[in-house]
């Protein structure tokens, strides 16, 4: 019966000038690239005299775009079609074309124009483009999942990705921090044995594509961001511990600690190294929480370039060298930080 009255107002719609066109209404007209921005295309079939139509069956709306600067879904709305863009995190002009069909055929082919623009904003004040900010919890904890398995894979055997100039305390969160921002396609797994075959990818953007900041992601200078001013030096490539504690990360309660946080440490004896840092892994082998760090490079002469180490915080406690024990009434235990990225 239901078929038989959906195929009669089919046959039916013709004659009774149900619909004859379509209006497309769009929520905006530009974007910012910052990765997660949207807006949306509404679809509501005319009739001859101009009005609203109800809907005949099989109503459906395509959008197609290019270049791909950003991503469309269409689907059922309440009140008709809907067709939803999100932005990239490249600026630039987008253009395509949007069809409106039922079961008589075409009933618009609309042209769409929608501009991206560089976003620049820091509205947090934290020093990082909000373009640059994971705001989704899917993203974060993609992100989350990588860095900690990536910090981790570096013990007992560093990545031959991992330039040896770079082996040190920092430059492992350096290392696991770019490398979890990639695209972690075939061609990146190839030579890797990690735990995460199947964890989703961070969406947002996929280093070094990385929105306003590209390869240059680390900050280096106090303050907010100001987007009047040179990329350089605020941000740069590499960053010290000093850096990283400083400008990269905020510092949380001990007891709020999440895997992929950090620990930082001060020495003030320690020659042209003061700072240390380690990242917090929580419990991945149902051990109890754990900590991985490089010890960096022996200063002295004929010194070692130092070696990864990967142990329970429980141990890390109780280590024989007490400023090295992360205890709020250390002095020399500077906190528990989080990245901007995720705050």
């Amino acid at each position: 019966m239901k078929w038989a009255l959906a195929i009669a107002a089919v046959l039916a719609a013709p004659a009774l000038g149900l619909r004859t066109s379509a209006r497309v209404e769009r929520s905006a007209s530009e974007l910012p690239a910052d990765g997660s921005a949207s807006m949306s295309f509404h679809v509501q079939p005319r009739s001859l005299l101009g009005l609203s139509a109800p809907l005949l069956p099989s109503t459906r709306a395509s959008l197609s775009l290019t270049p791909s600067l950003a991503r469309a879904s269409c689907g059922a709305g309440a009140h008709g079609p809907v067709c939803t863009v999100v932005a990239g995190t490249t600026p630039g002009e987008v253009r395509g074309t949007l069809r409106v069909e039922d079961a008589l055929g075409l009933v618009a082919e609309t042209p769409v124009e929608l501009r991206l623009r560089a976003d620049d904003s820091d509205t947090d004040q934290d020093g990082f483009p909000d373009a640059v900010e994971l705001d989704s919890e899917d993203d974060r904890q993609a992100f989350r999942r990588w860095f900690v398995t990536l910090a981790a894979a570096q013990y007992p055997t560093p990545d031959p990705h991992w330039p040896e100039v770079h082996r040190d305390c920092a430059g492992l969160l350096r290392f696991a921090y770019k490398e979890a921002l990639k695209a972690h396609g075939a061609g990146w797994r190839k030579g890797r044995e990690l735990h995460t075959a199947s964890a989703p990818d961070v969406r947002k953007y996929h280093y070094p594509a990385v929105p306003v900041l590209g390869d240059k992601l680390f900050r280096v200078a106090a303050g907010a961001y100001d987007a009047r001013g040179p990329l350089e030096p605020a941000f740069s490539a590499s960053a010290s511990a000093r850096w990283l504690l400083s400008a990269n990360a905020v510092r949380i309660p001990s007891g709020q600690a999440l895997p992929g946080d950090l620990l930082f440490f001060e020495d003030p004896e320690a020659r042209g190294m003061s700072y240390h840092s380690m990242v917090y892994l929580g419990d991945l082998d149902g051990i109890g929480p754990e900590v991985v760090y490089h010890t960096g490079p022996d200063s002295r002469p004929g010194g070692s370039k130092g070696i990864v180490k990967r142990l329970r915080l429980e141990d890390l406690l109780s280590h024989p060298d007490e400023k090295w024990r992360p205890r709020d009434d250390n002095p020399h235990f500077v906190g528990f930080y989080r990245w901007k990225i995720l705050d």
